[in-house]
């Protein structure tokens, strides 16, 4: 089993190679809470309109064993994962749609509503709009698996590697924090998790 500065050495490589991520540090522990903070003051005041929104990929990541933060420019691909889910419970109800074919599928579908051109909600698991005016209904920012992380699971074998969006706050903190303010046009954060075999 190789150490955390290893595995930090080896991460912040394997993290470099990525397009689209153009700088990368290891989140210092003390930082974990204040990220979490920063996330829950940010839902406190997030309605997107119409509910809550709850940052689920952040707080995810943070409970990895070891955690990085990376500055994005806009080449970074973010695939395409919904980044915002509508659930009802534990049930996607709606989600963000990025790809085309998908999408013209989905047009098509009696059952789906159109909320915003990338967005859909499906209407047989979800009393539309009543459940989302009596609150019955959240947003969700998932994590997502990093598939675009390779590193050499014989020299650092994990369980998985995941990565969160940081809410617009949060974003200005760890810029701050790790990045001395820099806000180049397009740039943003993730926070990318590790999560050990065990």
């Amino acid at each position: 089993m190789i150490d955390r500065e290893q595995a930090d050495d080896l991460m912040m490589e394997a993290l470099t190679r990525v397009t689209g991520i153009t700088r990368t540090a290891p989140l210092a522990d003390e930082d974990c809470e204040e990220v979490i903070r920063i996330e829950r003051e940010a839902e406190a005041n997030s309605l997107m309109g119409l509910g809550k929104v709850v940052n689920a990929g952040v707080r995810e990541v943070v409970e990895c064993d070891w955690i990085y933060v990376a500055l994005t420019d806009m080449e970074f691909d973010w695939g395409c994962h919904p980044n915002l889910l509508m659930k009802k419970g534990d049930e996607i109800v709606g989600e963000e749609v990025t790809d085309p074919q998908r999408i013209k599928h989905l047009a098509e579908d009696k059952n789906v509503w159109f909320m915003h051109k990338n967005f859909v909600v499906y209407r047989n698991r979800v009393a539309f709009p009543h459940d989302i005016m009596k609150k019955i209904c959240y947003f969700e920012i998932p994590c997502h698996p990093a598939d675009w992380c390779i590193i050499d699971q014989g020299v650092m074998q994990c369980h998985s590697i995941i990565y969160g969006s940081p809410s617009t706050p949060c974003d200005v903190f760890l810029k701050e924090r790790y990045f001395q303010a820099e806000d180049v046009q397009g740039s943003g954060t993730v926070l990318i998790g590790v999560k050990l075999a065990k």
